[in-house]
């Protein structure tokens, strides 16, 4: 997707560490940087409810300003819309080829705080989703996660040109399901679902050896660790420079709900995360 990178504003010190990586990426990807304020929706209450939420936007747009200026952007305007972030979030995730916002932040007038707005584009967004935080190692391999399923194979090519990008290794991340905890299904034997979980786990190697092979000069390695998802993602964000997961996940008999996982990764990670829709 060629769209601009979009990031979401609020002031905040996240917002600025945001920011930073948005104009980044749109350094990198040559293409337009788009800074969006979300000024609520309170201003329909009244008259002055609508000035007040109209001031503030303005300040924080003052505040943006200075800092593009200071990324070598001084004709760069935010642009102050009506709606929770959210809201416009979500919307400008149509037509973005990422949005990117910051892990917490300013909210309680404005709709909702930042960390639950990047929550809701968890769910909702259409386009990839960076969610920025301090942390993590700049020079860190590119951590991504896989279950089997298309979006996260989606997950796995975003993760392996974001290392391309970056000049970073990539590292792969499948958590094989166990036998444990699906001895309940009816009809099915012990033999059974072994066979199953071994004929997922070849087709997801198969499936992942395939995505590296389009990408031979980006150094990668696949690790298959034996805890959850969430926990193992967790921990490899502690050394990486972004984890990447799909939105959702293959579900099913893999118990592998990646959704889940990512809301997981979102609370715990240590560096930035994307999220791929």
């Amino acid at each position: 997707m060629t769209g601009p990178v979009v990031a979401g504003w609020d002031a905040s010190a996240e917002a600025r560490l945001a920011l930073q990586h948005a104009h980044q990426r749109a350094l990198r990807e040559d293409v337009e940087l788009r800074v969006v304020i979300a000024r609520g929706d309170i201003g329909r209450v009244s008259v002055w409810a609508d000035e007040w939420t109209r001031g503030l936007a303005e300040e924080w747009s003052e505040s943006a300003r200075k800092l593009l200026a200071e990324l070598g952007r001084p004709e760069s305007v935010p642009d102050i819309l009506v709606g929770t972030p959210a809201e416009v979030l979500i919307a400008e995730s149509a037509t973005a080829s990422c949005v990117v916002v910051g892990a917490g932040g300013h909210g309680p007038l404005f709709g909702r705080l930042l960390g639950s707005t990047s929550q809701h584009l968890t769910r909702y967004a259409t386009g990839p989703l960076l969610v920025v935080r301090a942390g993590g190692v700049a020079t860190g391999p590119v951590v991504v996660g896989v279950d089997g399923s298309a979006l996260s194979l989606r997950a796995l090519e975003f993760a392996v040109r974001e290392g391309e990008a970056r000049g970073v290794p990539v590292e792969v991340l499948y958590v094989p399901p166990r036998l444990e905890g699906w001895a309940y299904f009816e009809g099915a034997t012990s033999s059974e679902l072994v066979r199953e979980l071994e004929e997922h786990d070849a087709e997801v190697s198969q499936a992942v050896s395939r995505a590296l092979a389009q990408h031979p000069g980006v150094p990668a390695t696949v690790r298959t660790p034996g805890g959850s998802a969430a926990h193992e993602l967790a921990c490899a964000s502690a050394n990486a420079s972004l984890v990447v997961v799909g939105s959702r996940g293959a579900g099913g008999f893999t118990g592998l709900l990646l959704g889940s996982v990512a809301n997981a990764v979102l609370h715990r990670s240590h560096c930035p995360v994307a999220i791929i829709h």
